[in-house]
């Protein structure tokens, strides 16, 4: 049994989906890209989503499975979190779960398809895409922050901000996913303590890093999505000097380089005034010291100004 006893009242907001029937519709999860023809949208730590075609609309099907070094437990645990949230947290800037299946080898997870992809892959311009406007970014981080501020005041805490996990619709509406490490807290202003350490290490804050769960370590990682509106570039490259992204915070700090030195080439639209606040917004984020970062409130409302 995929699910446990207290996912399933949550059941009932889903559609039970037959693991064959999702078998049929990604063409027998073909894993092949998109881009190639076949299914494949992409991958992470608990399996490969494909693009499915249900009912005359797209969706995205998580089938979940050990990409990376995870338990079969981890995979239950995921696959329970994510039924739990989403049948709690609905909102404009979360991605709207449709159904799930259980009958199979693997549980799956069908998702509303985001027609733009990952805010990561657009900033890269992956596939040809035209470069995103500094308008419409700034309108995708005011998104991404109501929707983690809507997850904040429900007091659940992503712990897996990311440009990966903000996906966008065909008008550039941007929507968390990826709910499976999100924790619930009924004293959410405090901090948890974990034996393991989730996430993605070049968007963790200092605290997460030493297993600490706390609606801070959100803010962080914000900040770093932050840098990555700005300036375009991914949150760790090898090949780049400083090669973790927050790194270019001591350079400007040490007056070593400016933001304007940063700001992505790909734009035309953008200006220094706007640029900026959202550099001095992405500081206060990635402060080391979780007390001294701003809540999701403040971000949220600070983000309104900058695109007034």
């Amino acid at each position: 049994m995929w699910f446990c006893a207290k996912c399933q009242l949550c059941l009932l907001d889903f559609h039970n989906f037959c693991f064959h029937d999702l078998e049929s519709v990604t063409n027998n999860f073909d894993e092949r890209p998109e881009s190639a023809g076949g299914n494949k949208l992409g991958e992470g730590g608990f399996g490969i989503v494909f693009k499915g075609y249900i009912n005359g609309r797209n969706v995205a099907v998580k089938k979940l499975a050990a990409v990376v070094d995870v338990s079969a437990q981890d995979l239950k645990q995921q696959f329970d979190q994510e039924i739990e949230i989403m049948a709690k947290c609905k909102h404009e800037n979360l991605v709207e779960l449709l159904g799930f299946s259980s009958d199979g080898a693997q549980p799956c997870l069908v998702y509303e398809y985001m027609p733009n992809g990952s805010l990561l892959d657009r900033l890269a311009c992956l596939d040809g895409t035209p470069p995103i406007s500094w308008n419409t970014r700034c309108e995708i981080a005011q998104g991404t922050a109501s929707g983690i501020n809507f997850l904040h005041d429900n007091n659940h805490i992503h712990r897996d901000i990311k440009s990966a996990n903000i996906l966008l619709t065909e008008t550039y509406v941007p929507k968390i996913s990826d709910f499976g490490l999100a924790r619930a807290s009924v004293t959410f202003t405090r901090t948890i303590m974990t034996d393991r350490v989730v996430g993605t290490a070049a968007y963790m804050a200092p605290e997460a890093l030493r297993g600490e769960i706390t609606p801070k370590s959100d803010i962080f990682s914000f900040g770093v999505v932050l840098l990555e509106v700005i300036t375009g570039l991914p949150p760790v490259d090898e090949n780049r000097e400083p090669q973790l992204l927050l790194s270019i915070k001591d350079e400007i700090e040490d007056e070593e380089a400016t933001i304007e030195d940063y700001v992505d080439v790909k734009m035309s639209d953008w200006d220094a005034a706007s640029v900026h606040k959202m550099y001095s917004l992405a500081d206060q984020c990635l402060n080391e010291k979780k007390n001294r970062r701003p809540n999701i409130q403040m971000v949220h409302q600070y983000l309104q100004e900058i695109k007034t």
